[in-house]
């Protein structure tokens, strides 16, 4: 007498090698809206500049981060003269030694690129958060941010604001708003106001 039908052991097997098959196929069917990548992005350059910011305390030296709009990149320099002359070469060489923001690469420079798709800009907002200035993708006193070895912004007071959007819509925009004190805060952008 024959019996139809699966053993347990088969079973399993099968379920085992579906449960595979989706979870390499479902990272690659999500994709994140331009809205929630722009939103990422700007919390990240938040954490960055957090803890850049305490570098620049740990080690008693000047950090600069530096912005090169147009390949959408940010990387980080160290003060590394032995007087502390706050004299920065903005070599890799420079990013290497200090080993700040080492993360990708743009240019043969190590650095942090922005995700695909997301950009310095300030796609369809026409107005910065607090009143802050949107003239310019990158509003800030000399188009970097620098921290002296105390954690404070350098020249004193100075601040300004960062904006991203995504290149697919020019609706999902955020900003990184930077203060005198070295406090820094990610926004975003909802029609027409910004929200934390």
């Amino acid at each position: 007498m024959t019996q139809k039908g699966f053993t347990l052991i088969e079973v399993l097997v099968v379920m085992l090698m579906l449960a595979v098959v989706v979870a390499l196929a479902l990272p690659r069917g999500i994709k994140a809206s331009p809205e929630l990548q722009v939103d990422l992005a700007a919390r990240a350059l938040t954490r960055d500049l957090e803890q850049l910011r305490m570098r620049a305390i740990a080690a008693k030296r000047h950090v600069r981060v530096s912005f090169d709009e147009g390949e959408d990149f940010y990387t980080a320099f160290m003060d590394l003269t032995p007087t502390r002359s706050v004299a920065f070469s903005e070599t890799s060489d420079e990013v290497h030694q200090s080993g700040l923001l080492i993360k990708g690469k743009r240019g043969g420079k190590p650095g942090v690129p922005l995700p695909k798709g997301v950009e310095f800009g300030l796609g369809s907002a026409s107005s910065g958060p607090q009143g802050m200035a949107a003239s310019d993708a990158i509003v800030l006193e000399n188009d970097w941010v620098e921290f002296d070895a105390r954690g404070m912004m350098s020249p004193p007071g100075s601040g300004g604001v960062i904006y991203l959007t995504h290149s697919d819509d020019p609706e999902a925009v955020a900003a990184v708003t930077i203060s005198g004190a070295s406090a820094f805060q990610a926004w975003r952008f909802r029609g027409e106001g910004w929200i934390k």
